[in-house]
Protein backbone atom coordinates (compact mmCIF):
# COMPACT_ATOMS: atom_id res chain seq x y z
CA UNK A 1 0.00 0.00 0.00
CA UNK A 2 2.83 2.48 0.93
CA UNK A 3 4.29 1.54 -2.63
CA UNK A 4 0.69 2.39 -4.28
CA UNK A 5 0.28 5.59 -2.58
CA UNK A 6 4.34 6.96 -2.92
CA UNK A 7 3.97 5.94 -6.93
CA UNK A 8 0.47 7.83 -7.08
CA UNK A 9 2.39 11.06 -5.29
CA UNK A 10 5.22 11.05 -7.55
CA UNK A 11 2.98 10.68 -10.55
CA UNK A 12 0.77 14.06 -9.01
CA UNK A 13 3.60 15.52 -8.89
CA UNK A 14 4.91 15.14 -12.35
CA UNK A 15 1.71 15.39 -13.94
CA UNK A 16 1.42 19.43 -12.11
CA UNK A 17 5.14 19.69 -12.88
CA UNK A 18 4.28 19.41 -16.28
CA UNK A 19 1.37 21.05 -16.38
CA UNK A 20 3.16 23.79 -14.46
CA UNK A 21 5.96 24.09 -17.72
CA UNK A 22 3.21 23.99 -20.24
CA UNK A 23 1.64 26.87 -18.75
CA UNK A 24 4.82 28.53 -18.40
CA UNK A 25 5.74 28.26 -22.03
CA UNK A 26 2.06 29.26 -23.25
CA UNK A 27 2.68 32.43 -20.85
CA UNK A 28 5.74 33.59 -22.11
CA UNK A 29 4.68 32.92 -25.93
CA UNK A 30 1.14 35.30 -25.02
CA UNK A 31 3.15 37.43 -23.56
CA UNK A 32 4.85 38.22 -26.67
CA UNK A 33 1.65 38.08 -28.81
CA UNK A 34 -0.16 41.82 -28.35
CA UNK A 35 -3.27 40.06 -30.23
CA UNK A 36 -3.87 37.52 -27.25
CA UNK A 37 -7.34 38.04 -25.72
CA UNK A 38 -7.91 36.36 -22.00
CA UNK A 39 -11.20 35.37 -20.64
CA UNK A 40 -13.09 37.64 -18.66
CA UNK A 41 -16.56 37.74 -17.79
CA UNK A 42 -18.67 40.54 -16.64
CA UNK A 43 -17.55 40.27 -13.03
CA UNK A 44 -13.66 40.76 -13.99
CA UNK A 45 -12.99 36.95 -13.00
CA UNK A 46 -10.58 35.54 -14.81
CA UNK A 47 -10.36 31.99 -16.41
CA UNK A 48 -6.85 30.97 -17.39
CA UNK A 49 -4.60 27.95 -17.86
CA UNK A 50 -3.83 27.00 -14.05
CA UNK A 51 -4.01 24.68 -11.49
CA UNK A 52 -7.03 24.38 -8.88
CA UNK A 53 -6.51 22.73 -5.50
CA UNK A 54 -9.83 20.79 -4.02
CA UNK A 55 -10.90 19.69 -0.52
CA UNK A 56 -14.16 17.92 -0.15
CA UNK A 57 -16.27 16.13 2.50
CA UNK A 58 -20.26 14.39 2.54
CA UNK A 59 -21.78 10.87 3.14
CA UNK A 60 -20.85 7.80 1.22
CA UNK A 61 -23.26 5.08 0.30
CA UNK A 62 -21.61 1.85 -0.04
CA UNK A 63 -23.23 -1.09 -1.98
CA UNK A 64 -25.34 -4.06 -0.50
CA UNK A 65 -23.15 -6.00 -3.09
CA UNK A 66 -19.68 -6.04 -1.41
CA UNK A 67 -21.40 -5.83 2.23
CA UNK A 68 -22.59 -9.46 1.90
CA UNK A 69 -19.10 -10.32 2.04
CA UNK A 70 -19.85 -9.56 5.82
CA UNK A 71 -22.95 -11.57 6.38
CA UNK A 72 -21.28 -14.73 7.78
CA UNK A 73 -22.36 -17.18 5.04
CA UNK A 74 -20.26 -20.53 4.38
CA UNK A 75 -19.31 -19.11 1.04
CA UNK A 76 -17.84 -16.74 2.30
CA UNK A 77 -13.87 -16.89 3.19
CA UNK A 78 -14.25 -15.48 6.29
CA UNK A 79 -17.55 -16.98 8.02
CA UNK A 80 -19.80 -18.53 10.94
CA UNK A 81 -18.14 -21.86 10.20
CA UNK A 82 -14.81 -20.75 12.05
CA UNK A 83 -17.01 -20.38 14.98
CA UNK A 84 -18.80 -23.05 15.41
CA UNK A 85 -16.30 -25.22 14.19
CA UNK A 86 -14.30 -24.61 16.47
CA UNK A 87 -14.90 -27.14 19.68
CA UNK A 88 -13.42 -24.75 22.51
CA UNK A 89 -15.69 -21.75 20.74
CA UNK A 90 -18.93 -23.75 20.01
CA UNK A 91 -18.80 -25.53 23.70
CA UNK A 92 -18.40 -21.68 25.57
CA UNK A 93 -21.25 -20.47 23.65
CA UNK A 94 -23.41 -23.35 24.37
CA UNK A 95 -22.59 -23.20 27.98
CA UNK A 96 -22.96 -19.30 28.28
CA UNK A 97 -26.08 -19.41 26.18
CA UNK A 98 -27.60 -22.50 27.95
CA UNK A 99 -26.93 -20.33 31.34
CA UNK A 100 -29.15 -17.66 30.07
CA UNK A 101 -31.79 -19.42 28.15
CA UNK A 102 -33.13 -22.68 30.96
CA UNK A 103 -35.72 -24.06 28.59
CA UNK A 104 -32.94 -24.79 25.51
CA UNK A 105 -32.34 -28.77 26.04
CA UNK A 106 -29.42 -29.38 23.59
CA UNK A 107 -26.77 -27.30 22.00
CA UNK A 108 -27.53 -24.35 19.42
CA UNK A 109 -27.44 -24.41 15.85
CA UNK A 110 -26.45 -21.83 13.45
CA UNK A 111 -28.56 -21.55 10.90
CA UNK A 112 -26.93 -18.77 8.97
CA UNK A 113 -27.33 -15.39 7.58
CA UNK A 114 -30.81 -13.59 7.43
CA UNK A 115 -31.63 -10.89 5.24
CA UNK A 116 -29.24 -8.38 3.45
CA UNK A 117 -26.40 -7.15 5.24
CA UNK A 118 -26.09 -3.34 4.25
CA UNK A 119 -23.31 -0.69 5.25
CA UNK A 120 -24.26 2.16 7.45
CA UNK A 121 -23.30 5.66 5.58
CA UNK A 122 -20.26 6.64 5.84
CA UNK A 123 -18.41 10.07 6.21
CA UNK A 124 -16.65 10.56 2.76
CA UNK A 125 -13.02 13.02 2.50
CA UNK A 126 -11.19 13.74 -0.69
CA UNK A 127 -8.09 15.71 -1.45
CA UNK A 128 -7.35 16.29 -4.54
CA UNK A 129 -5.53 18.47 -7.54
CA UNK A 130 -7.09 19.96 -11.24
CA UNK A 131 -5.27 21.41 -13.70
CA UNK A 132 -7.41 23.86 -15.83
CA UNK A 133 -6.26 23.85 -19.74
CA UNK A 134 -9.31 26.78 -20.34
CA UNK A 135 -12.38 27.77 -19.45
CA UNK A 136 -14.17 24.46 -19.81
CA UNK A 137 -11.51 22.07 -19.89
CA UNK A 138 -9.68 20.16 -17.28
CA UNK A 139 -7.74 17.13 -15.57
CA UNK A 140 -8.06 16.10 -11.71
CA UNK A 141 -6.76 14.05 -9.53
CA UNK A 142 -7.91 13.05 -6.99
CA UNK A 143 -7.50 10.95 -3.46
CA UNK A 144 -10.55 9.65 -1.35
CA UNK A 145 -11.13 7.98 1.61
CA UNK A 146 -14.35 6.58 3.43
CA UNK A 147 -14.11 4.37 7.21
CA UNK A 148 -17.09 1.68 5.90
CA UNK A 149 -19.33 -0.36 8.58
CA UNK A 150 -21.41 -3.20 7.44
CA UNK A 151 -23.96 -4.84 9.65
CA UNK A 152 -25.42 -8.30 9.30
CA UNK A 153 -27.37 -10.50 11.66
CA UNK A 154 -27.76 -14.69 12.28
CA UNK A 155 -30.24 -16.62 13.82
CA UNK A 156 -29.11 -19.57 16.08
CA UNK A 157 -31.57 -22.94 16.56
CA UNK A 158 -31.90 -25.35 19.56
CA UNK A 159 -34.23 -27.88 20.85
CA UNK A 160 -36.85 -26.88 24.02
CA UNK A 161 -37.19 -29.03 26.68
CA UNK A 162 -39.93 -30.76 26.38
CA UNK A 163 -43.28 -29.20 27.62
CA UNK A 164 -42.38 -25.41 27.17
CA UNK A 165 -43.77 -23.31 24.11
CA UNK A 166 -40.93 -22.25 22.41
CA UNK A 167 -40.48 -21.26 18.38
CA UNK A 168 -36.90 -23.07 18.27
CA UNK A 169 -35.08 -19.96 17.29
CA UNK A 170 -33.47 -17.15 19.29
CA UNK A 171 -33.74 -14.08 19.19
CA UNK A 172 -31.43 -12.26 15.66
CA UNK A 173 -27.60 -11.91 16.47
CA UNK A 174 -25.38 -9.69 15.04
CA UNK A 175 -21.90 -9.53 12.57
CA UNK A 176 -20.16 -6.27 12.37
CA UNK A 177 -18.19 -5.78 9.82
CA UNK A 178 -15.84 -2.65 9.12
CA UNK A 179 -13.25 -1.58 6.52
CA UNK A 180 -11.26 1.23 5.27
CA UNK A 181 -11.56 1.86 1.56
CA UNK A 182 -8.89 4.24 -0.38
CA UNK A 183 -10.10 5.23 -3.77
CA UNK A 184 -7.90 7.58 -6.84
CA UNK A 185 -10.07 8.92 -9.01
CA UNK A 186 -8.10 10.21 -12.62
CA UNK A 187 -11.18 12.33 -14.15
CA UNK A 188 -11.67 14.71 -17.56
CA UNK A 189 -14.11 18.02 -16.22
CA UNK A 190 -16.13 19.61 -18.23
CA UNK A 191 -17.28 22.80 -16.84
CA UNK A 192 -20.06 24.54 -18.72
CA UNK A 193 -20.22 27.73 -20.34
CA UNK A 194 -22.93 30.31 -18.60
CA UNK A 195 -23.70 33.62 -18.45
CA UNK A 196 -23.44 33.78 -14.06
CA UNK A 197 -21.20 32.68 -11.78
CA UNK A 198 -23.22 29.54 -11.07
CA UNK A 199 -21.97 26.76 -13.33
CA UNK A 200 -22.90 23.26 -13.94
CA UNK A 201 -19.99 20.67 -14.74
CA UNK A 202 -19.16 16.81 -15.45
CA UNK A 203 -16.72 14.04 -14.62
CA UNK A 204 -15.47 11.02 -16.14
CA UNK A 205 -12.80 8.84 -15.52
CA UNK A 206 -10.73 5.99 -14.11
CA UNK A 207 -10.61 4.56 -10.32
CA UNK A 208 -7.80 2.70 -8.61
CA UNK A 209 -9.47 1.35 -5.30
CA UNK A 210 -8.06 -0.09 -2.37
CA UNK A 211 -9.44 -1.71 0.70
CA UNK A 212 -7.93 -3.13 4.05
CA UNK A 213 -10.84 -5.05 6.39
CA UNK A 214 -10.25 -3.85 9.67
CA UNK A 215 -12.59 -6.05 11.78
CA UNK A 216 -15.14 -8.53 11.27
CA UNK A 217 -16.94 -10.00 15.04
CA UNK A 218 -19.81 -12.13 15.61
CA UNK A 219 -21.74 -10.43 18.25
CA UNK A 220 -24.03 -12.46 20.78
CA UNK A 221 -27.21 -10.82 22.63
CA UNK A 222 -29.10 -12.19 24.77
CA UNK A 223 -33.20 -11.22 25.28
CA UNK A 224 -32.19 -8.25 27.37
CA UNK A 225 -30.22 -6.94 23.95
CA UNK A 226 -26.76 -7.22 26.57
CA UNK A 227 -23.69 -8.45 24.63
CA UNK A 228 -22.67 -11.67 26.07
CA UNK A 229 -20.16 -12.79 23.76
CA UNK A 230 -17.65 -11.34 21.16
CA UNK A 231 -15.86 -13.61 18.13
CA UNK A 232 -13.86 -12.25 15.35
CA UNK A 233 -14.64 -13.81 12.25
CA UNK A 234 -11.13 -12.86 10.54
CA UNK A 235 -9.83 -16.46 10.94
CA UNK A 236 -5.75 -17.23 11.17
CA UNK A 237 -5.10 -14.34 12.87
CA UNK A 238 -3.91 -16.53 15.79
CA UNK A 239 -4.40 -20.43 16.88
CA UNK A 240 -7.35 -19.82 18.93
CA UNK A 241 -6.87 -22.82 21.09
CA UNK A 242 -6.58 -22.46 24.76
CA UNK A 243 -2.87 -23.44 25.83
CA UNK A 244 -1.29 -23.41 22.57
CA UNK A 245 0.54 -19.97 21.69
CA UNK A 246 -0.30 -17.99 18.98
CA UNK A 247 2.05 -18.49 15.83
CA UNK A 248 2.43 -14.59 15.51
CA UNK A 249 0.70 -14.41 11.92
CA UNK A 250 -1.14 -11.84 11.04
CA UNK A 251 -3.48 -11.74 7.59
CA UNK A 252 -4.62 -9.30 5.94
CA UNK A 253 -8.02 -9.21 3.92
CA UNK A 254 -8.88 -6.85 1.15
CA UNK A 255 -6.45 -6.15 -1.46
CA UNK A 256 -6.66 -3.91 -4.77
CA UNK A 257 -9.31 -3.18 -7.43
CA UNK A 258 -10.14 -0.93 -10.32
CA UNK A 259 -13.70 1.06 -11.74
CA UNK A 260 -14.51 3.86 -13.18
CA UNK A 261 -16.17 7.06 -12.09
CA UNK A 262 -18.10 10.04 -12.36
CA UNK A 263 -19.76 13.09 -10.99
CA UNK A 264 -21.85 15.73 -11.47
CA UNK A 265 -22.51 19.47 -9.67
CA UNK A 266 -22.44 22.98 -9.72
CA UNK A 267 -19.80 25.28 -9.23
CA UNK A 268 -20.45 28.26 -7.67
CA UNK A 269 -17.59 31.08 -7.49
CA UNK A 270 -17.32 33.53 -4.85
CA UNK A 271 -14.80 35.36 -6.71
CA UNK A 272 -11.85 34.44 -9.32
CA UNK A 273 -9.77 32.18 -6.41
CA UNK A 274 -12.51 30.41 -4.80
CA UNK A 275 -15.71 28.27 -5.10
CA UNK A 276 -18.00 26.00 -3.45
CA UNK A 277 -19.36 22.58 -5.67
CA UNK A 278 -22.25 20.80 -4.59
CA UNK A 279 -21.12 17.47 -6.09
CA UNK A 280 -23.02 14.15 -6.61
CA UNK A 281 -20.08 11.28 -7.26
CA UNK A 282 -20.67 7.82 -8.25
CA UNK A 283 -18.52 4.84 -9.11
CA UNK A 284 -18.62 1.75 -10.63
CA UNK A 285 -15.94 -0.62 -8.97
CA UNK A 286 -14.82 -4.13 -8.39
CA UNK A 287 -13.08 -4.53 -4.79
CA UNK A 288 -10.38 -6.59 -3.45
CA UNK A 289 -13.02 -8.67 -1.53
CA UNK A 290 -12.61 -12.51 -2.13
CA UNK A 291 -15.83 -13.64 -4.16
CA UNK A 292 -17.40 -10.28 -4.96
CA UNK A 293 -15.87 -9.91 -8.51
CA UNK A 294 -18.14 -8.16 -10.30
CA UNK A 295 -18.80 -4.50 -10.34
CA UNK A 296 -21.10 -2.38 -7.73
CA UNK A 297 -22.18 0.83 -7.31
CA UNK A 298 -21.32 3.12 -4.84
CA UNK A 299 -22.65 6.41 -4.35
CA UNK A 300 -21.27 9.69 -2.23
CA UNK A 301 -22.57 13.67 -1.91
CA UNK A 302 -19.77 15.84 -1.79
CA UNK A 303 -19.40 20.14 -1.05
CA UNK A 304 -16.12 21.14 -2.48
CA UNK A 305 -13.99 23.93 -1.41
CA UNK A 306 -11.72 24.75 -5.02
CA UNK A 307 -9.21 27.44 -4.56
CA UNK A 308 -7.51 28.78 -7.68
CA UNK A 309 -3.86 29.72 -8.04
CA UNK A 310 -5.34 32.69 -10.38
Amino acid sequence: MKRIIIFLLSTMICFCSTAQNYRNHNKNDNSSNKNTTEKIDKKGCRYEAGFDFIIAGGCYFGSKYNAQYYNGDLKNENNLGYIFNNQYWRDEINRVIKDRYPYISDDVENLGPIGNTSYKVSVFVSLGVKYRFNDNWSLQLAYSFAHLIANGQFRLGYTAVPGTERTGMLDNQYIVGKEDRSMFDFSGCYLFTTHSLVRPFIELGAQFNFVRVKSMDAIFYDDNKNKILTYSLLNNLQNNIPGVQSDGRIVKYGGPGFGFSAAAGIKISFNSKISLDPTFYFSASKLGLPGYKDFSYNFGILIRVVMSDE
